[in-house]
């Protein structure tokens, strides 16, 4: 009851710094454009966190590790749709229950199109009762990162058409908004749903994204700094994991 009354709190805050910024009409417009979203930051006193960076993950018996080329995709996070599903209420339309497996290819080599197709990334549930088993991979493994979950609005910003229309175009309200809103709405490292933080990703026309992560030290990504799995609106809603697409940021 202590957590919901301060996400309350926090809303009204946020909504009465909205209307202080940008003025009763546009902020009529922007307000419904905010998204939940869950927001994680590593936590290495959390072993039996439910969502992890990295590690090998929890499946069932029948489990196939997905390939690329032949080769193991890596994994680079585990998410706990139970735990998604209690910070996010109606607004998680993905299973509630079991884990949700993010795998890439192991070198960031895959060519990809956003609009034909994406063969190097997976999205892959498995169900609940699965957290016994760790599965073995023939890849390479990244360390385990444990994450803390919590709550956290995210909010459009200048690369966002939708927030520009509802502002009419004026950016200058909108980077007077981020900067009046950054000690309510810190970005996090990463983060579950919501909008894109990174103003230099490429963003799939018609697709939001699912799933943003950050470089962490051990994750063995090269020069690459980010990832982002998107997915489509509709297929957001029906829980159709078969078109994720992804992209990234180099250094």
């Amino acid at each position: 009851m202590e957590h919901e009354g301060r996400d309350r709190g926090e809303r009204v805050t946020m909504e009465e710094i909205v209307r202080a910024q940008l003025g009763v009409g546009a902020a009529e417009r922007f307000l419904p454009l905010i998204r939940p979203s869950v927001g994680f930051a590593v936590r290495t006193d959390l072993p039996d966190s439910g969502s992890v960076i990295g590690s090998l993950p929890r499946t069932t018996e029948s489990f196939q590790w997905p390939h690329y080329d032949g080769q193991p995709m890596v994994l680079l996070a585990q998410l706990d749709c139970g735990q998604a599903a209690h910070l996010l209420g109606d607004a998680w339309t993905l299973p509630a229950d079991g884990y949700l497996l993010f795998f890439h290819d192991d070198d960031f080599a895959a060519e990809f199109s956003f609009d034909l197709g994406d063969d190097g990334c997976r999205v892959v549930h498995v169900a609940a009762g699965s957290g016994g088993l760790r599965h073995e991979s023939n890849g390479p493994v990244m360390p385990a990162l444990p994450l803390e979950a919590f709550t956290l609005p995210s909010v459009p910003t200048l690369v966002d058409a939708e927030a520009d229309q509802a502002v009419d175009g004026d950016a200058i309200a909108l980077i007077n908004l981020a900067e009046a809103l950054s000690g309510l709405l810190p970005t996090p490292r990463h983060r579950l749903l919501g909008w894109c933080d990174t103003g230099g990703t490429p963003q799939p026309k018609g697709h939001r994204p699912l799933l943003q992560l950050e470089a962490e030290a051990g994750t063995a990504w090269g020069e690459i700094v980010n990832v982002s799995f998107w997915i489509r609106d509709e297929d957001l809603r029906a829980g159709n994991l078969g078109n994720v697409r992804r992209s990234y940021e180099v250094a």
